[in-house]
């Protein structure tokens, strides 16, 4: 679309300048292509990043990454996706990318290497809104006369119900939302997010658990939050030992609102805190009032998709599996669509963990 909300994801900007290369080169199946190094400072990016954009092409069929032996020529065809799926629009907000956005990398290498034919596409929802752009983005797709498909992930209500009545190919990256039926969807173990976090709060006898949480509430959010909550009840807490905040990822907005928890509740706090953001920005509050011993604050953090690189400063809960397998799912859910279209739409299940320091 033109207006400003299409995006081709870097990732695949960097693996077209490569397969640009491979082409200008006029290198042949078989032959031997740059090292991580020299693709990383051709592109003038980070290592890691380069690596995704090998990996995308790898997975494409393009290249063929042999270890100890270094990097190969595969096909210079792109293979045919199951169902013959050409494209794949994923609406997302803007922030999903800024909080996510290796993550984000991770499950578009995961949907190539299940469709290694089809083009995948950021399509960013308005700020305010999205009815009349995802209208049009869907009515776009259907005038179309290849065969797209459309992932969603953290998006209002109105559009998960808008691609579901399309009729298109699509799968939910999260929950479903309440009379939303009939679309498949792939989501975290909510309930066994509430159950971790429930029972880490109980084991280190906190008397009240303060989750810090989004401004705007999505369908896994309600569930986890419910969840936790009949459990504390169960386990004999009264209801006013569990409360909500909803607040935005902004520093200082989180400060003021901990610094005041902290005063309700001065000793044997739990934290728990649906973001990095939010998790970085308590511990700048319990810090700057020195909070020491019963009346710091523990932490848990939760909502996250992939486990945190190097030594995790406080406990996290995330899927045991890697963002390229999250994609997979995707991608396949996507072509059992296309291929079998009679089929019961797929729900897959991400089984989750608890790590501490």
């Amino acid at each position: 679309m033109s207006s400003g909300y299409s995006q081709t994801p870097r990732i695949m900007e960097l693996a077209q300048q490569l397969e640009a290369d491979i082409r200008r080169r006029r290198l042949k199946p078989g032959d031997p292509y740059l090292s991580l190094t020299d693709a990383a400072k051709m592109l003038g990016v980070s290592s890691s990043t380069a690596n995704r954009a090998l990996q995308l092409l790898s997975q494409r069929r393009i290249l063929q990454r042999v270890q100890r032996r270094g990097t190969f020529i595969g096909s210079l065809q792109r293979e045919s996706s199951p169902g013959l799926l050409k494209r794949v629009f994923m609406l997302v907000h803007r922030s999903y990318l800024r909080q996510e956005g290796l993550v984000a990398d991770g499950v578009l290498v995961g949907i190539q290497g299940v469709l290694p034919g089809a083009d995948v596409q950021f399509n960013f929802l308005p700020v305010t809104d999205p009815t009349d752009y995802v209208d049009g983005l869907i009515g776009e797709v259907l005038r179309a006369k290849e065969t797209a498909g459309i992932v969603v992930t953290k998006v209002p209500f109105v559009v998960q119900r808008a691609v579901k009545d399309s009729g298109l190919p699509a799968v939910v990256h999260g929950s479903l939302y309440p009379s939303i039926h009939g679309m498949a969807w792939v989501e975290q173990d909510n309930l066994g997010i509430a159950r971790l976090i429930a029972d880490y709060a109980n084991s280190h006898d906190c008397s009240h658990v303060c989750a810090l949480t989004r401004e705007v509430m999505f369908p896994g959010d309600n569930i986890v939050l419910r969840e936790i909550g009949r459990l504390l009840g169960d386990s004999g807490r009264k209801s006013g030992h569990f409360s909500i905040s909803h607040l935005p990822d902004d520093h200082g907005a989180i400060v003021a609102e901990v610094s005041e928890i902290v005063q309700r509740h001065p000793t044997d706090l739990c934290l728990l805190c649906r973001s990095e953001a939010k998790a970085d920005a308590a511990v700048a509050a319990i810090d700057q009032l020195g909070l020491k011993g019963r009346r710091r604050p523990r932490l848990i953090v939760s909502g996250l998709y992939q486990r945190p690189k190097g030594e995790c400063p406080y406990p996290y809960v995330f899927p045991k599996v890697r963002p390229e397998e999250i994609g997979a799912a995707i991608g396949r859910l996507l072509a059992a669509q296309v291929t079998d279209p009679k089929t019961a739409p797929g729900h897959i299940v991400l089984p989750v963990e608890l790590a501490e320091p």
